[in-house]
């Protein structure tokens, strides 16, 4: 018996996506599964996350928020484009169920229309989240008061899921909910491979910097050349993999998983966002992170960093201008290495199977 899951994520970077990719996978150790997907994350970065099959419909899910680079929001135009989406128009729920008509459940992080098309549809619903964008919004109401309807629709919206999972580290701990560990994707290949594709020596330092899912940053590649006896891989830069003394430029479809690049890591320094976080957490590599000061989670995700000793902050100004290379010694020495962490992705299957399942059987 094969099972069908309807996945229903939200485009806002690449956490989500990669948190539901994390899932699906872990379900397909123990079942049959087939995903059915649904949003405008692109159709590489589950083809590079998933073993498992599924379809791919590009399906505008939500809106989240309108960025002008992965550091700052565009609020007018993100209320514009709440304004043009929310309330749900019965043509989106239609559009929704008629990709995710045949599945058996739907998996929402965090996009709820998911939800609506799930009651639509008579199927169960299930959302992930260690946010709501009801929870996000509130942050930013006091600057926009015109967010207050969607925050009550969203929380209305995400009050009818079925059942709920909140992944840590969660923001807005929920009565009810289900509370499982960070979920992160597992690796491909190991910190050998890696380094020998690359042409890097198995003793060079190597530091990862990472934005995330958006676009649009640039690096102070002057003081990353004058480190030169460090080793720079640039995620989700450029058009081809191009080296250029100690910088590799890696664009996003470069044949290597961001997972194996973390692992393959001595420090990883970028954004704090959920899956980098989740993946390094998993991978025992130091995390210099840089806070979005106006995003809300980002204060969670750094209590979680300092509490568990994985990471230290560094300042928007200071990576921009290539001053937190000062401190690379200190930053290296961030944390104790690889424990052994029960990964989040493999709670999530084991309920979702348990309750969505065993329950057909």
């Amino acid at each position: 018996m094969s099972m069908r899951i309807g996945c229903c994520i939200t485009p806002h970077g690449f956490g989500h996506a990669a948190r539901t990719a994390a899932i699906l996978e872990a379900i397909g150790r123990s079942l049959v599964v087939r995903g059915v997907i649904g949003t405008t994350v692109p159709r590489w970065f589950f083809n590079d996350s998933l073993s498992i099959s599924f379809s791919y419909s590009r399906l505008t899910t939500d809106i989240g928020l309108i960025q002008k680079n992965s550091l700052v929001e565009d609020l007018p135009a993100t209320r514009q484009a709440l304004d043009r989406f929310y309330p749900l128009s019965n043509d989106c729920i239609d559009k929704a169920a008629d990709i995710f008509k045949d599945c058996d459940c739907i998996l929402c992080d965090i996009a709820p229309l998911g939800i609506a098309a799930a009651r639509r549809l008579g199927i169960p619903s299930l959302l992930i989240e260690n946010f709501t964008w009801d929870w996000i919004y509130s942050g930013y109401q006091r600057q926009l008061p015109a967010l207050g309807v969607h925050i009550e629709h969203l929380a209305e919206l995400y009050g009818q899921a079925d059942y709920h999972l909140q992944t840590d580290p969660v923001c807005r701990p929920v009565a009810g909910a289900v509370r499982i560990p960070p979920v992160s994707r597992i690796g491909k290949k190991d910190r050998r491979w890696i380094r020998r594709f690359l042409g890097i020596d198995e003793q060079a330092i190597v530091v990862l910097v990472t934005m995330g899912g958006l676009a649009g940053d640039d690096y102070n590649m002057g003081s990353l050349q004058q480190a030169g006896k460090h080793v720079f891989l640039l995620a989700g830069k450029g058009k081809s993999l191009t080296i250029s003394g100690n910088i590799y430029q890696l664009p996003r479809q470069c044949g290597l998983y961001h997972p194996d690049l973390i692992a393959a890591s001595d420090l990883v320094v970028g954004k704090v966002g959920y899956s980098t976080l989740a993946e390094v957490y998993a991978a025992g590599v130091p995390y210099a992170y840089v806070c979005r000061e106006t995003f809300r989670e980002s204060a969670i995700l750094a209590e979680f960093i300092e509490h568990n000793n994985i990471g230290l902050a560094i300042g928007a100004v200071d990576f921009q201008s290539g001053r937190w290379l000062q401190r690379l010694p200190e930053l290296l020495s961030i944390g104790s290495g690889k424990k052994p962490r029960e990964n989040g992705a493999n709670v999530a299957a084991r309920f979702i199977t348990d309750r969505l399942f065993v329950q057909r059987q």
